[in-house]
Protein backbone atom coordinates (compact mmCIF):
# COMPACT_ATOMS: atom_id res chain seq x y z
CA UNK A 1 0.00 0.00 0.00
CA UNK A 2 1.40 3.79 -0.97
CA UNK A 3 1.96 5.97 1.57
CA UNK A 4 -0.03 8.69 -0.82
CA UNK A 5 -2.80 9.07 -3.09
CA UNK A 6 -3.73 11.56 -5.46
CA UNK A 7 -6.71 13.61 -3.95
CA UNK A 8 -7.97 14.51 -7.18
CA UNK A 9 -7.82 13.75 -11.35
CA UNK A 10 -6.40 17.11 -12.42
CA UNK A 11 -4.65 15.82 -16.04
CA UNK A 12 -2.92 18.16 -18.50
CA UNK A 13 -4.84 18.92 -21.73
CA UNK A 14 -1.32 16.90 -23.66
CA UNK A 15 2.08 16.37 -22.65
CA UNK A 16 3.36 17.98 -25.21
CA UNK A 17 2.47 21.43 -27.27
CA UNK A 18 0.92 21.33 -30.59
CA UNK A 19 4.52 22.48 -32.39
CA UNK A 20 5.86 19.35 -30.62
CA UNK A 21 7.89 21.25 -28.49
CA UNK A 22 8.86 19.21 -25.58
CA UNK A 23 10.37 16.18 -28.39
CA UNK A 24 12.06 18.34 -29.69
CA UNK A 25 14.01 19.35 -26.26
CA UNK A 26 14.23 15.91 -25.36
CA UNK A 27 15.52 15.00 -28.84
CA UNK A 28 18.26 17.76 -28.00
CA UNK A 29 19.03 16.55 -24.81
CA UNK A 30 19.42 13.14 -25.65
CA UNK A 31 22.17 14.14 -28.22
CA UNK A 32 23.58 16.19 -25.54
CA UNK A 33 23.90 13.55 -23.28
CA UNK A 34 24.96 10.86 -26.43
CA UNK A 35 28.27 9.22 -25.47
CA UNK A 36 29.95 9.04 -21.91
CA UNK A 37 28.34 12.00 -20.36
CA UNK A 38 25.98 10.85 -17.25
CA UNK A 39 22.82 12.60 -16.07
CA UNK A 40 24.16 11.60 -12.81
CA UNK A 41 26.43 13.60 -10.51
CA UNK A 42 30.06 13.95 -12.44
CA UNK A 43 33.40 14.78 -10.35
CA UNK A 44 32.58 18.52 -10.37
CA UNK A 45 29.73 17.71 -8.20
CA UNK A 46 31.28 15.39 -6.32
CA UNK A 47 34.23 18.04 -5.54
CA UNK A 48 31.43 20.82 -5.00
CA UNK A 49 30.06 18.12 -2.49
CA UNK A 50 33.83 17.56 -0.57
CA UNK A 51 34.37 21.28 -0.79
CA UNK A 52 31.16 22.25 1.47
CA UNK A 53 31.53 19.60 3.73
CA UNK A 54 35.05 20.22 4.30
CA UNK A 55 33.76 23.99 5.00
CA UNK A 56 31.41 22.88 7.32
CA UNK A 57 33.86 21.23 9.23
CA UNK A 58 36.30 24.54 9.69
CA UNK A 59 32.99 26.69 10.62
CA UNK A 60 32.06 24.17 13.20
CA UNK A 61 35.64 24.10 14.53
CA UNK A 62 35.16 27.99 15.01
CA UNK A 63 32.40 28.06 16.38
CA UNK A 64 32.94 25.63 18.97
CA UNK A 65 35.97 27.30 19.48
CA UNK A 66 34.96 30.97 19.29
CA UNK A 67 36.26 33.57 22.17
CA UNK A 68 34.21 36.76 21.28
CA UNK A 69 30.42 37.07 20.17
CA UNK A 70 31.69 38.45 16.53
CA UNK A 71 33.57 35.29 15.85
CA UNK A 72 30.61 33.35 17.14
CA UNK A 73 28.06 35.06 14.65
CA UNK A 74 30.59 35.24 12.23
CA UNK A 75 31.09 30.92 12.36
CA UNK A 76 27.14 30.63 12.76
CA UNK A 77 26.22 32.24 9.76
CA UNK A 78 29.71 30.55 7.73
CA UNK A 79 28.29 27.03 9.53
CA UNK A 80 24.58 27.71 8.31
CA UNK A 81 25.09 29.35 4.85
CA UNK A 82 27.22 26.24 3.85
CA UNK A 83 25.41 23.43 5.67
CA UNK A 84 22.23 25.26 3.95
CA UNK A 85 24.30 25.34 0.36
CA UNK A 86 24.83 21.01 0.82
CA UNK A 87 21.37 21.09 0.84
CA UNK A 88 20.67 22.85 -2.43
CA UNK A 89 23.29 21.16 -4.13
CA UNK A 90 23.38 17.45 -3.07
CA UNK A 91 20.34 17.06 -0.64
CA UNK A 92 17.94 18.89 -3.51
CA UNK A 93 19.53 16.22 -6.36
CA UNK A 94 19.00 13.59 -3.75
CA UNK A 95 15.53 14.17 -3.37
CA UNK A 96 15.09 13.32 -7.27
CA UNK A 97 17.12 10.42 -7.26
CA UNK A 98 20.14 12.45 -9.72
CA UNK A 99 23.26 11.86 -7.40
CA UNK A 100 23.90 8.45 -7.94
CA UNK A 101 21.20 7.38 -9.66
CA UNK A 102 20.68 4.32 -6.91
CA UNK A 103 17.25 5.14 -5.03
CA UNK A 104 18.20 3.31 -2.04
CA UNK A 105 21.50 5.81 -1.55
CA UNK A 106 20.04 8.78 -2.69
CA UNK A 107 17.41 9.05 -0.42
CA UNK A 108 19.54 8.02 2.59
CA UNK A 109 21.41 10.70 1.40
CA UNK A 110 18.87 13.14 1.25
CA UNK A 111 17.44 11.68 4.98
CA UNK A 112 21.15 12.59 5.94
CA UNK A 113 21.63 16.37 4.74
CA UNK A 114 17.89 17.34 5.56
CA UNK A 115 18.08 15.71 8.82
CA UNK A 116 21.26 16.74 10.27
CA UNK A 117 19.86 20.08 9.44
CA UNK A 118 17.21 19.77 11.88
CA UNK A 119 14.83 18.72 8.91
CA UNK A 120 12.55 15.39 8.67
CA UNK A 121 12.43 15.12 4.70
CA UNK A 122 9.58 12.33 4.40
CA UNK A 123 6.22 14.31 3.82
CA UNK A 124 8.39 17.39 2.32
CA UNK A 125 10.00 14.70 -0.75
CA UNK A 126 6.40 13.40 -1.27
CA UNK A 127 4.74 16.90 -1.26
CA UNK A 128 8.16 18.39 -3.65
CA UNK A 129 7.67 15.42 -6.31
CA UNK A 130 4.56 14.40 -6.09
CA UNK A 131 2.79 17.77 -5.75
CA UNK A 132 4.96 21.02 -6.75
CA UNK A 133 6.94 19.65 -9.60
CA UNK A 134 3.51 17.81 -11.33
CA UNK A 135 1.22 21.07 -10.67
CA UNK A 136 3.13 24.07 -9.90
CA UNK A 137 1.48 27.35 -9.48
CA UNK A 138 -1.89 25.54 -9.73
CA UNK A 139 -3.84 26.40 -6.65
CA UNK A 140 -4.96 23.65 -4.39
CA UNK A 141 -2.83 21.04 -6.56
CA UNK A 142 0.70 22.45 -5.82
CA UNK A 143 1.64 22.67 -2.28
CA UNK A 144 4.26 24.90 -2.26
CA UNK A 145 1.25 27.47 -2.24
CA UNK A 146 0.04 25.97 0.52
CA UNK A 147 1.75 28.91 3.14
CA UNK A 148 0.25 31.22 5.87
CA UNK A 149 -3.50 32.38 5.39
CA UNK A 150 -1.32 35.82 6.11
CA UNK A 151 0.33 35.00 2.61
CA UNK A 152 -1.73 35.04 -1.12
CA UNK A 153 0.85 34.47 -3.84
CA UNK A 154 -2.09 33.01 -6.33
CA UNK A 155 -4.69 35.29 -6.91
CA UNK A 156 -6.58 32.39 -7.03
CA UNK A 157 -6.48 31.84 -3.02
CA UNK A 158 -9.12 33.48 -0.78
CA UNK A 159 -7.97 37.10 -0.24
CA UNK A 160 -8.71 39.19 3.39
CA UNK A 161 -8.37 42.68 4.04
CA UNK A 162 -4.74 42.41 5.43
CA UNK A 163 -2.94 41.31 2.38
CA UNK A 164 -3.31 44.66 0.71
CA UNK A 165 0.19 45.13 2.76
CA UNK A 166 1.26 41.79 2.76
CA UNK A 167 4.21 43.02 0.54
CA UNK A 168 5.83 45.14 3.46
CA UNK A 169 5.24 42.49 6.35
CA UNK A 170 6.04 39.30 4.40
CA UNK A 171 9.61 40.13 4.71
CA UNK A 172 9.42 40.25 8.31
CA UNK A 173 7.84 36.63 8.27
CA UNK A 174 10.45 35.19 5.83
CA UNK A 175 13.28 35.91 8.46
CA UNK A 176 11.74 33.58 10.80
CA UNK A 177 11.36 30.80 7.13
CA UNK A 178 13.98 28.11 8.78
CA UNK A 179 12.98 28.29 12.72
CA UNK A 180 9.04 27.64 11.37
CA UNK A 181 9.72 24.93 9.66
CA UNK A 182 12.05 22.61 12.00
CA UNK A 183 9.75 23.73 14.80
CA UNK A 184 6.56 24.02 13.46
CA UNK A 185 5.91 23.17 9.77
CA UNK A 186 7.70 19.72 10.04
CA UNK A 187 5.63 18.24 12.86
CA UNK A 188 2.05 19.71 11.11
CA UNK A 189 3.17 17.72 8.12
CA UNK A 190 2.93 14.70 9.43
CA UNK A 191 0.03 14.74 10.84
CA UNK A 192 -1.87 16.57 8.20
CA UNK A 193 -3.60 14.49 6.01
CA UNK A 194 -4.17 16.35 2.50
CA UNK A 195 -1.54 17.79 1.05
CA UNK A 196 -2.54 19.91 -1.76
CA UNK A 197 -3.42 17.41 -4.56
CA UNK A 198 -2.35 14.78 -2.23
CA UNK A 199 -3.37 12.54 0.68
CA UNK A 200 -1.44 10.60 2.93
CA UNK A 201 -2.39 7.03 3.88
CA UNK A 202 -0.54 6.28 6.26
CA UNK A 203 3.26 7.29 8.06
CA UNK A 204 5.11 5.04 8.51
CA UNK A 205 5.93 4.69 12.51
CA UNK A 206 9.52 5.39 12.28
CA UNK A 207 8.94 8.34 10.65
CA UNK A 208 7.49 9.97 13.89
CA UNK A 209 10.88 8.24 15.79
CA UNK A 210 13.24 9.74 13.59
CA UNK A 211 11.63 13.09 13.61
CA UNK A 212 12.12 13.49 17.28
CA UNK A 213 15.64 12.14 17.07
CA UNK A 214 16.20 14.65 13.86
CA UNK A 215 15.27 17.22 16.21
CA UNK A 216 17.06 16.35 19.74
CA UNK A 217 20.28 16.16 17.57
CA UNK A 218 19.87 19.54 15.99
CA UNK A 219 19.14 20.91 19.14
CA UNK A 220 22.12 19.10 20.50
CA UNK A 221 24.73 20.18 17.25
CA UNK A 222 23.04 23.84 16.89
CA UNK A 223 22.95 25.10 20.16
CA UNK A 224 23.92 22.94 23.32
CA UNK A 225 27.25 21.81 22.07
CA UNK A 226 28.34 25.41 21.52
CA UNK A 227 27.26 27.04 24.42
CA UNK A 228 29.18 23.33 26.40
CA UNK A 229 32.73 24.21 24.25
CA UNK A 230 32.99 28.25 23.91
CA UNK A 231 31.93 28.87 27.67
CA UNK A 232 29.54 31.49 26.50
CA UNK A 233 26.33 32.56 28.26
CA UNK A 234 23.47 30.57 26.63
CA UNK A 235 21.50 33.99 25.83
CA UNK A 236 24.91 34.90 23.60
CA UNK A 237 24.33 31.39 21.52
CA UNK A 238 21.24 31.72 20.81
CA UNK A 239 21.15 35.70 19.77
CA UNK A 240 24.04 34.17 17.32
CA UNK A 241 21.85 31.71 16.40
CA UNK A 242 18.79 33.61 15.86
CA UNK A 243 20.63 36.12 13.73
CA UNK A 244 22.39 32.89 11.70
CA UNK A 245 18.25 32.22 10.95
CA UNK A 246 17.05 35.36 10.05
CA UNK A 247 20.10 35.51 7.63
CA UNK A 248 19.86 32.03 5.98
CA UNK A 249 15.90 32.05 5.93
CA UNK A 250 15.59 35.29 4.05
CA UNK A 251 17.98 34.31 1.02
CA UNK A 252 16.81 30.64 1.62
CA UNK A 253 12.91 32.09 1.05
CA UNK A 254 13.98 34.74 -1.94
CA UNK A 255 15.55 31.67 -3.94
CA UNK A 256 12.83 29.67 -3.08
CA UNK A 257 9.86 32.10 -4.27
CA UNK A 258 11.55 34.40 -7.21
CA UNK A 259 11.70 30.11 -9.06
CA UNK A 260 7.88 30.26 -9.19
CA UNK A 261 6.57 33.33 -7.31
CA UNK A 262 6.85 36.76 -9.62
CA UNK A 263 5.03 38.91 -11.76
CA UNK A 264 6.49 37.57 -14.83
CA UNK A 265 4.97 33.81 -13.86
CA UNK A 266 1.11 31.97 -14.56
CA UNK A 267 -0.91 30.81 -12.21
CA UNK A 268 -4.59 28.49 -12.59
CA UNK A 269 -6.70 26.95 -10.76
CA UNK A 270 -8.25 23.49 -10.30
CA UNK A 271 -11.71 24.08 -8.26
CA UNK A 272 -13.26 20.39 -9.54
CA UNK A 273 -12.48 17.18 -9.90
CA UNK A 274 -11.48 16.06 -13.53
CA UNK A 275 -10.59 19.38 -14.44
CA UNK A 276 -8.33 19.65 -17.09
CA UNK A 277 -5.67 22.49 -17.67
CA UNK A 278 -6.62 24.12 -20.57
CA UNK A 279 -2.47 23.77 -21.48
CA UNK A 280 0.04 21.51 -22.26
CA UNK A 281 2.24 20.35 -19.74
CA UNK A 282 5.53 21.22 -21.03
CA UNK A 283 3.84 24.66 -21.49
CA UNK A 284 2.67 25.26 -18.12
CA UNK A 285 6.37 24.30 -16.54
CA UNK A 286 8.04 27.04 -18.54
CA UNK A 287 5.73 29.76 -18.24
CA UNK A 288 5.09 29.06 -14.49
CA UNK A 289 8.71 28.92 -13.48
CA UNK A 290 11.46 31.74 -13.89
CA UNK A 291 15.48 31.64 -14.27
CA UNK A 292 17.54 34.05 -12.46
CA UNK A 293 21.65 34.46 -12.96
CA UNK A 294 21.66 32.46 -16.30
CA UNK A 295 24.97 33.19 -16.87
CA UNK A 296 26.60 33.14 -13.87
CA UNK A 297 29.24 30.48 -13.03
CA UNK A 298 29.25 31.66 -9.72
CA UNK A 299 25.03 32.00 -9.18
CA UNK A 300 25.13 28.17 -10.74
CA UNK A 301 27.63 27.15 -8.12
CA UNK A 302 25.88 28.59 -4.98
CA UNK A 303 22.43 28.13 -5.80
CA UNK A 304 22.34 24.08 -7.50
CA UNK A 305 20.50 24.65 -10.16
CA UNK A 306 17.67 26.94 -8.75
CA UNK A 307 18.29 29.69 -10.96
CA UNK A 308 18.22 27.32 -13.69
CA UNK A 309 14.68 26.02 -12.67
CA UNK A 310 12.86 25.53 -15.59
CA UNK A 311 15.39 23.18 -16.69
CA UNK A 312 14.42 21.59 -13.10
CA UNK A 313 11.18 21.16 -14.21
CA UNK A 314 11.68 19.75 -17.14
CA UNK A 315 14.50 17.79 -16.32
CA UNK A 316 14.04 16.96 -13.01
CA UNK A 317 15.64 13.55 -13.20
CA UNK A 318 18.71 15.17 -13.91
CA UNK A 319 21.54 16.73 -11.80
CA UNK A 320 21.98 20.64 -11.67
CA UNK A 321 25.43 20.43 -13.22
CA UNK A 322 24.00 19.78 -16.69
CA UNK A 323 21.43 22.79 -16.43
CA UNK A 324 23.60 25.28 -18.17
CA UNK A 325 23.65 23.37 -21.12
CA UNK A 326 19.88 22.21 -20.87
CA UNK A 327 19.00 25.89 -20.59
CA UNK A 328 20.76 26.83 -23.84
CA UNK A 329 19.00 24.04 -25.35
CA UNK A 330 15.28 25.19 -23.79
CA UNK A 331 15.83 28.30 -24.83
CA UNK A 332 16.97 27.66 -28.60
CA UNK A 333 14.37 25.51 -29.10
CA UNK A 334 11.56 28.27 -27.74
CA UNK A 335 13.21 30.52 -30.21
CA UNK A 336 12.96 28.16 -33.06
CA UNK A 337 9.56 27.64 -32.66
CA UNK A 338 8.99 31.80 -31.94
CA UNK A 339 7.76 31.11 -28.72
CA UNK A 340 8.07 33.46 -25.92
CA UNK A 341 7.42 31.15 -22.80
CA UNK A 342 10.63 31.45 -21.09
CA UNK A 343 11.78 34.37 -18.66
CA UNK A 344 15.00 35.26 -16.94
CA UNK A 345 16.11 38.60 -14.53
CA UNK A 346 19.08 39.08 -11.53
CA UNK A 347 18.15 37.46 -8.79
CA UNK A 348 17.73 41.32 -6.75
CA UNK A 349 15.35 41.60 -9.45
CA UNK A 350 13.85 38.33 -8.84
CA UNK A 351 13.13 39.81 -5.42
CA UNK A 352 12.00 43.21 -6.80
CA UNK A 353 9.80 41.32 -8.73
CA UNK A 354 8.27 38.58 -6.06
CA UNK A 355 7.54 42.24 -3.80
CA UNK A 356 5.40 43.62 -6.57
CA UNK A 357 3.51 40.41 -6.98
CA UNK A 358 2.38 40.03 -3.06
CA UNK A 359 1.96 43.72 -3.64
CA UNK A 360 -0.54 43.23 -6.56
CA UNK A 361 -2.12 40.14 -5.32
CA UNK A 362 -3.34 41.61 -2.24
CA UNK A 363 -4.70 44.00 -4.39
CA UNK A 364 -6.74 42.35 -6.53
CA UNK A 365 -4.63 43.68 -9.75
CA UNK A 366 -2.56 40.94 -10.36
CA UNK A 367 -3.64 39.71 -14.16
CA UNK A 368 -4.79 36.20 -14.36
CA UNK A 369 -3.88 33.59 -17.21
CA UNK A 370 -7.42 31.10 -17.26
CA UNK A 371 -5.57 28.11 -18.41
CA UNK A 372 -8.06 25.84 -16.91
CA UNK A 373 -11.35 24.26 -18.02
CA UNK A 374 -14.04 21.93 -16.96
CA UNK A 375 -17.25 20.50 -19.16
CA UNK A 376 -20.44 20.30 -16.99
CA UNK A 377 -23.69 19.26 -19.18
CA UNK A 378 -22.42 20.06 -22.16
CA UNK A 379 -21.31 23.07 -21.55
CA UNK A 380 -17.84 24.58 -21.43
CA UNK A 381 -16.63 26.27 -18.22
CA UNK A 382 -13.83 27.92 -17.86
CA UNK A 383 -12.38 28.22 -14.14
Amino acid sequence: MKSYAKSNKLKYETKDSPDQVHQQIREKATAYFKGHRSRRANVALWLKALSLVVLIGLSYYSLLHSGTFLILLLSYIAFGFTFLLLGINIGHDAAHNCVTGNHRVDNVLFQIIFGLQGLSGYVWKLRHNFSHHIFPNIYDNDSDLELSKLVLLSPHEKKMSIHKYQHIYVPFMYIWFSLIWIFYVDFAMLFKKKHANIKLNRVPPLEYIKLIVIKATYLYTFLYLPHFFTGLPFTTILVAYLIMNFSISLFLAFTFYISHHVLETKYAEARYENTLVKSSWIRHQIVSTTDFNIDSKLGNYIFGGFNLHVAHHIFPEVSHVHYPALTKIIRETLDENQLNWYKSFGFFEGVASHLSLLKKTGRGEFEIEEELEEKLDEELVVA
